[in-house]
């Protein structure tokens, strides 16, 4: 077949993955000599490749179908314009734009693959002639602007938005002469009606409206009254004016409230003649307004419905308030909604809960005094009084109320509380209230920032809901769901939310445009420029709506990991064993679980086991404190702040011997500064990282040693037993106990219990089984199966609270650009290797038991500063369940992926030697990590001795995707130094051939064999053997613009010691403080004698470790923002 030369015309992405992949292909892109042109309609092409063959892509787009997309049909044209291609594109039941546009590129990719094979093998290839439908035709960019499409936004409401250009204050002025003998307000038992309520409002707007006169409108009105009739009157007075409604709280601090009103530009305020601030302000004491001339009822300016009406401040990050505008149309908007929707009218009987300078207020009072509705106040002490709250609900017979989940949460829920409507939001739910009330009335969860006036989004609750679903976006809004770089995202996968439509306010006051102004411009490929609101919270679709994560901002890096510490919250709330939980994490990076109000028989042991057994350990909690109830805010949310506050009680460990040497008590007492635990806390045979000590602070340990202690140590005696003990020995250069592997060697030693299956029973070796499916090597095993002819592949994948294993492999896809594959021969299932059957279902395991021929065990737990013993549990264990997966049912290959540093056997010569792993421990480095290896592969030899098919895949280095460049460099230890070293502007010189993987190969290999085995030569050492030396590898950064010395690695390691946190050397230092020859550098004395073999078997050789594969992983790494 040739390869041809290809001239592109266009910039649409659809265009540059066709590129992309017939470049992989083997074809060449350039514009001189050209075999073929393929454009895309989004740009003139240039003269000079009008003359060669070409392929024109467009795109027809047909009528919107009920999925809310429209149908679409792929065209592709000849010169000549002759149609050699109409595909009509399946609907997409999901209704998400992101994945449609997808759909479709795929859909491009396979025709024009298999059009330019036809062309490249017959160049007189004639395509037969197409027909296309009636439907518009537009250029390939047209799918980027159906990716920002998605169904839930299809919300259009036209008589909802013509209702919205009456101002709120015309239609709140109606409704006090219509209802004007109905009660509006209820306080304390003291009924005011409609006609009162306008009597006193114009009372004041009478004396209101001379003080604004001579100011420049609109002017800004601070209001501080108590909940009374002059407080409800006062807001109608301000707003009646045209003027602008400020909320002020007294239980505000007075600084506080001058800094709001002096931001606001306030020029009156409103009190009851007792502010403290009132002398620095035009003042109006409503207390002593008199009876106002009733000839003039409430008066309405009939304000412009752009003008602003409303300032509410919220909480900002730098400390000082952000005062946020809402316009006359923004709440115009609002309250026609609201009103509709929760079916408010003169019979409704409405709890107006919510503090006034809270945006909650704002669905209390207005829509309610709009439909001519009964506003009842309840008392600080009812307020205050979860009892007294319950009763005045059903006493009142109360139709309406929003109340906060903290509040819902400690309600007594006992009785049905007779609501017809019950509101609430800002925060979740537990999942109790939800089962507790959705079945009472219509549970309504609201959801929205005060920047897009109160709410976006909505859901009535059903029972079995999660407390995390949004619902859809209300009428004339929609919701974006935007990656990093602002691409919408796909079904299942997280992103930002951001916010379009009537209710995205203003602004915030006395802002200037600065980078990070939530309130944006985007701009659509489209050309459509959209305002939106850019939240921070992290959201995904689903198909039964929005599913909120948690805060952007709120991530926070622990050892090199990004915590989000709502994940860990919403899973310790599934637990379902405390009614009240929150999880902060300090300004010491520790994780910190705060509950109360336990569940019959719950204790606090059972919620640790919980997190244990669906948390990763970078997730436990370090720090777990329980209360009677949880601290809140004066809006009702948990207040983080006190949480932050309360003090830390570490668990005494009484266990175990105390440090005794003037030694041992000095490391205690640097092990006490690092881990911040009191001496008496732990022994001297307490393992460091079980005490919460990690990478980072074995680092700071190493140095604080050095500088205090005069010396170091070397890591790999210390990882075997990383104690106390251990330490002080090893600084005396006394002996060690004779069994520092104890655990790990006997383990070794387990039978492994396997009943084999006969050779005879063996399964389908095209369908195969992937642990682990989502992790950077498991996504490519999956492309390389599914390229080498798999009819199913098994993705196994652990499930996270709120991350569906289909999500993770998702983002898994996404995140190693591999998001183009066809995934209609894979099945993702959720899994736990850590738990009997993998955690399956047993259906699922079943049908994989009976069907399947081969697994590829990828999952394990990565992390080389933890012991044997807290690795073995997700290293060791899950090999013998994959081990009775395989003979159960039909016999199975079970390919073993583990590690070149596990290897165990060398010769007389010191070759490392391609064979099963020897009775004695690793020959490299003995942490915890290569010694679970070391074991699991002990038991798979011994079970491989009673007749099971195992094959022994031992990687080394591995590294870019030979395509694209992509790889996984922050938990590549090779990587980091680099990096560090970088930094530090100092390069250690090596005399290494540097073995370098890329993870295609390695994944080919792999999906080659995984379906064969052949006794005897079943143990891979897959590094690549192919030339690189240190320098080579060096010169291509260099090349590339960064600057560095090359120095001796003594001169290198000197500097080590000056390193802090801010270098990604630090979370590895103790690798290469003292030395480098426990680990793998020069992979020359490896034999592969049967990975060679193998790749001969696949009809190709090892890959080059040339600069063009360098210079692919440095790009990717500079994109990223690794480099």
């Amino acid at each position: 077949m040739r390869r041809l030369t290809i001239g592109w015309g266009g910039v649409s992405t659809a265009l540059g993955t066709v590129r992309q992949v017939l470049e992989q292909y083997g074809h060449r892109s350039g514009d001189e000599m050209t075999d073929l042109v393929i454009e895309d309609g989004s740009q003139p092409l240039p003269l000079h490749l009008h003359e060669p063959p070409r392929i024109s892509l467009r795109l027809g787009i047909g009528p919107v179908g009920d999925n809310g997309l429209p149908a679409l049909q792929l065209r592709g044209y000849e010169n000549n314009r002759r149609l050699i291609a109409a595909i009509d594109l399946a609907e997409e039941p999901s209704g998400n734009g992101q994945r449609l546009r997808r759909q479709a590129t795929n859909a491009l990719l396979e025709w024009v693959a298999l059009h330019v094979s036809s062309l490249a093998r017959d160049p007189g290839h004639l395509a037969s002639e197409a027909c296309a439908n009636t439907w518009p035709e537009q250029g390939l960019q047209a799918l980027e602007t159906l990716a920002y499409l998605h169904r839930f936004n299809r919300t259009a409401a036209p008589a909802l938005l013509q209702a919205a250009q009456v101002p709120m204050i015309e239609r709140l002025r109606a409704s006090l002469l219509a209802f004007a003998e109905r009660p509006a307000l209820n306080i304390a038992g003291n009924v005011v009606t409609y006609r009162q309520l306008q009597v006193r409002a114009s009372a004041i707007q009478q004396q209101l409206g001379p003080l604004l006169e001579s100011r420049a409108a609109p002017a800004v009105v601070g209001v501080c009254l108590e909940k009374s009739t002059a407080l409800y009157a006062s807001i109608l007075a301000v707003l009646g004016c045209g003027a602008v409604y400020l909320p002020l709280t007294s239980d505000h601090p007075p600084q506080r409230q001058q800094a709001m009103l002096e931001s606001a530009g306030a020029q009156v305020l409103l009190d009851d003649g007792q502010h403290p601030l009132r002398e620095r302000f035009v003042a109006l004491d409503v207390s002593t307004v008199s009876q106002p001339d009733t000839s003039h009822p409430l008066g309405v300016r009939h304000p412009d419905i752009h003008a602003p009406c409303m300032v509410l401040f919220t909480s900002g990050t730098t400390g000082r308030p952000k005062g946020v505008l809402l316009s006359q149309g923004n709440l115009a908007h609002f309250t026609a909604w609201f009103g509709s929707c929760m079916e408010l009218s003169e019979q409704s009987r409405v709890l107006q809960f919510a503090s006034l300078n809270f945006d909650a207020s704002l669905m209390d009072i207005f829509p309610g005094l709009i439909a001519g509705a009964q506003l009842f106040v309840p008392s600080e002490a009812q307020r205050r009084d979860p009892q007294q709250l319950v009763e005045l609900i059903r006493q009142e017979r109360i139709s309406h109320a929003f109340l906060p989940p903290a509040l819902l949460s400690i309600l007594p829920l006992a009785r049905p509380l007779g609501l017809s409507h019950l509101l609430t939001g800002g925060d979740a739910c537990e999942p109790y209230v939800i089962e507790q009330l959705a079945g009472q009335c219509q549970l309504h969860n609201l959801y929205g920032p005060t920047e897009a006036t109160v709410l976006v989004t909505h859901r009535t609750l059903q029972p079995a809901d999660g407390n995390r679903n949004l619902g859809r976006p209300i009428a004339n809004s929609q919701v974006l769901i935007l990656d990093e770089h602002l691409q919408p995202v796909d079904e299942q996968v997280m992103g930002e939310l951001y916010i379009v439509g009537p209710g995205v306010g203003l602004g915030y006051l006395d802002a200037t445009q600065t980078h990070d102004d939530p309130f944006v411009e985007l701009a659509l490929p489209s050309g459509q420029t959209l305002r939106a609101y850019r939240s921070g919270d992290l959201a995904k679709w689903t198909a039964d709506g929005i599913e909120l994560g948690g805060r952007r901002d709120a991530q926070v890096k622990i050892r090199g990991v990004r915590v989000e510490p709502q994940e860990i919250e919403e899973c310790l709330r599934n637990s379902r064993l405390f009614r009240q939980v929150a999880v902060v994490i300090d300004g010491e990076r520790r994780i910190r679980s705060i509950v109360a109000q336990p569940e019959p028989g719950a204790t606090m042991a059972d919620l640790k086991q919980h997190a244990q057994q669906w948390l990763p350990d970078y997730l436990q909690p370090d720090v777990w404190t329980e209360l009677p109830n949880l601290p809140y805010s004066s809006n009702g949310k948990i207040d983080r702040q006190a949480l932050l506050a309360l003090p830390v009680q570490p668990a005494s460990n009484t266990k175990g011997q105390a440090a005794q040497t003037p030694l041992q008590m000095q490391l205690a007492e640097l092990w006490s500064e690092l881990l911040r635990l009191p001496v008496e806390a732990f022994s001297m045979d307490d393992s460091f990282f079980n005490l919460g000590g990690h990478s980072i602070l074995l680092s700071t340990l190493l140095l604080r040693m050095r500088e205090q202690l005069g010396r170091s140590l070397p890591l790999n005696r210390f990882f075997e037993m990383p104690t106390i003990r251990t330490l002080a020995l090893l600084m005396e250069d006394a002996v060690l106990p004779d069994a520092p592997c104890g655990q790990a060697v006997r383990d070794a030693l387990r039978d492994p219990m396997i009943e084999v299956l006969s050779d005879e029973r063996v399964g389908d070796p095209r369908k195969v089984i992937v642990t682990g499916a989502n992790s950077f090597i498991g996504v490519h095993i999956v492309e390389a199966l599914l390229a080498g002819g798999a009819t199913e592949v098994a993705c196994l994948v652990r499930e996270l609270p709120g991350q569906p294993a289909a999500t993770r492999f998702a983002q898994a896809l996404s995140e190693y650009r591999l998001e183009h594959l066809d995934l209609s021969r894979v099945q993702v299932y959720a899994a736990d290797i850590s738990r009997p059957r993998l955690g399956l279902t047993g259906e699922v395991y079943e049908s994989l038991a009976r069907d399947y021929g081969a697994l590829v065990h990828n999952a394990a737990q990565v992390n080389h500063v933890m012991d044997y013993a807290s690795l073995a549990k997700h290293n060791v264990e899950p090999v013998l369940e994959c081990l009775r997966l395989c003979e159960t049912r039909c016999k199975k290959v079970l390919n073993f992926i583990s590690t070149l540093s596990a290897c165990s056997s060398i010769d007389a010569r010191g070759h490392v030697l391609e064979t099963p792993a020897a009775a004695t421990p690793p020959i490299y480095l003995k942490n915890g990590y290569n010694l679970s290896k070391w074991v699991a592969e002990r038991l798979l030899a011994h079970a491989t001795t009673q007749g099971a098919w195992v094959n022994i895949h031992r990687p080394g280095n591995i590294s870019f995707n030979s395509r694209n460049g992509v790889c996984q460099p922050q938990k590549n230890r090779l990587m980091l130094m680099l990096k560090g070293s970088l930094q530090l502007g100092l390069v250690p010189r090596l005399e290494v051939n540097f073995d370098l993987m890329p993870v295609d190969f390695f994944a080919q290999f792999l999906a080659f064999h995984c379906g064969r085995f052949d006794a005897g030569l079943n143990v891979f050492n897959l590094h690549n053997p192919q030339p690189l030396s240190w320098d080579h590898y060096l010169d291509v950064f260099s090349q590339v613009g960064y600057r560095f010395e090359r120095v001796s690695v003594a001169h290198w390691q000197r500097a080590l010691r000056t390193v802090g946190p801010e270098n990604a050397l630090f979370g590895v230092l103790g690798f290469y403080l003292e030395g480098l020859d426990e680990d793998i550098g020069d992979t020359s004395m490896i034999r592969h004698d049967n990975a060679r073999a193998g790749i001969e078997k696949m009809g190709t050789q090892y890959p080059d470790k040339n600069s063009a594969l360098l210079r692919k992983g440095c790009d990717y790494l500079k994109a990223i923002g690794f480099l």
